[in-house]
């Protein structure tokens, strides 16, 4: 296989290699580990691979399903010890792994660790923190960011559209010209579309202005302040990575990679009601919180029916507070906090964002918790 490029990244075969070297592809900033790291210690569960769950098209063996699916990575955690920890022939646990739209999650923890110290007002305006060049989201509040309610002229279309593929060409993804704009640039010149906090619009340039909200408010770069916030107190076991736009602007919609085990370890805190780094309140709110009304007139309403998004989580709101994180090419952690399990899930699939795909990762993420919680009809996973 020749060497991907800025151009062909996102294609099959390249995706599988991409995703675990952006650094080779584009500039990336390190988002540092600390020295002392969170033990994750092994359990395995014996059948795990075998449970057998419903998906939308067909029944699988988690075995084949993960086999099959594009999937490079799969960790689970029940109690916080490691009960499976499955790798795709060819995938090393010490490669950090593109999360894309996971990123998004990581950033809205970071918001609520800032609130946490008093440094971000959740509730006031994007343009108490971003006094020019606000654009389009002049009028929305901090809130509206992290819950994608604020409305703006965008579409995001990953095949690409129009829209996305200036997108690209801005956070630096694809090959840009020397007078692109940059992320900032981007932002700036988006159009008002819409009254923001009514209706749930997924756009992922809502949270590159979340992105640069946290920055102001912090008075760090992005990474470093997700570091300082977030990566070394959760005690991630290795340092993850963001991609830069041409002006050195962070991608703080989908530009973050870590292995997976520390992709675990960020559905950990979330379990853990923010384990002390992230006030509790927030994390309860991202996991029951929200209004669903915005959710039922947006843009996923058919794909999870009565569900919410809060905070950069998605909510189901079929198993009683659990939450999401999810990005595009299969990139997921799924949160069941009543049953204390953990499941974070990499993957190079090669269609973007196929619905199918998506339910399926959710409802063999359910299975699993279900399963190690013995309240699967015929769960039989015990644990060493």
């Amino acid at each position: 296989m020749n060497r991907p490029t800025l151009d062909n990244w996102r294609q099959p075969p390249h995706l599988v290699w991409s995703l675990r070297h952006m650094r080779e592809l584009v500039p990336t900033a390190q988002i540092r580990c600390h020295s002392s790291m969170c033990v994750l210690d092994p359990a395995p569960a014996d059948g795990l691979l075998d449970l057998v769950f419903a998906g939308t098209r067909q029944e699988w063996r988690l075995g084949d399903y993960l086999d099959q699916t594009e999937t490079d990575a799969l960790v689970v955690l029940h109690d916080g010890r490691v009960v499976l920890e499955w790798l795709a022939p060819g995938i090393r646990d010490d490669e950090p792994h593109l999360l894309f739209s996971v990123t998004k999650s990581v950033v809205a923890l970071l918001a609520g660790a800032l609130a946490g110290a008093g440094l971000l007002d959740l509730d006031a305006p994007v343009t108490q923190y971003i006094t020019k060049g606000a654009g389009a989201f002049a009028g929305a509040s901090v809130r509206h960011l992290l819950d994608m309610t604020a409305s703006f002229d965008y579409v995001e279309d990953y095949s690409p559209g129009i829209d996305f593929a200036e997108y690209a060409i801005a956070n630096g993804l694809h090959p840009a010209p020397l007078d692109s704009p940059g992320l900032r640039g981007f932002l700036s010149t988006r159009s008002p579309e819409g009254e923001h906090g009514v209706v749930f619009r997924y756009l992922s340039p809502t949270t590159d202005m979340l992105g640069w909200v946290c920055e102001a408010a912090a008075g760090l770069p992005l990474p470093v302040a997700i570091a300082q916030y977030i990566w070394e107190p959760l005690g991630a076991e290795a340092d993850g990575h963001i991609t830069l736009d041409r002006a050195g602007t962070a991608f703080a919609a989908g530009g973050m990679s870590a292995i997976p085990r520390d992709m675990a370890r960020v559905g950990l805190l979330v379990a853990e009601r923010g384990a002390g780094i992230v006030p509790q309140g927030f994390v309860d709110d991202l996991i029951h919180g929200g209004d669903p009304a915005p959710w039922a007139a947006g843009d996923f309403a058919d794909w999870l029916p009565g569900g919410c998004y809060r905070s950069c989580w998605y909510q189901p709101r079929v198993d009683p507070d659990c939450a999401m994180a999810v990005g595009i090419h299969g990139q997921m952690i799924y949160v069941d906090r009543p049953r204390n399990v953990v499941v974070a899930k990499q993957s190079s699939w090669s269609d973007a964002d196929d619905s199918d795909n998506s339910t399926d990762a959710y409802l063999a993420a359910r299975a699993i918790c279900r399963a190690l919680a013995a309240d699967a009809p015929d769960a039989r996973i015990t644990l060493h």
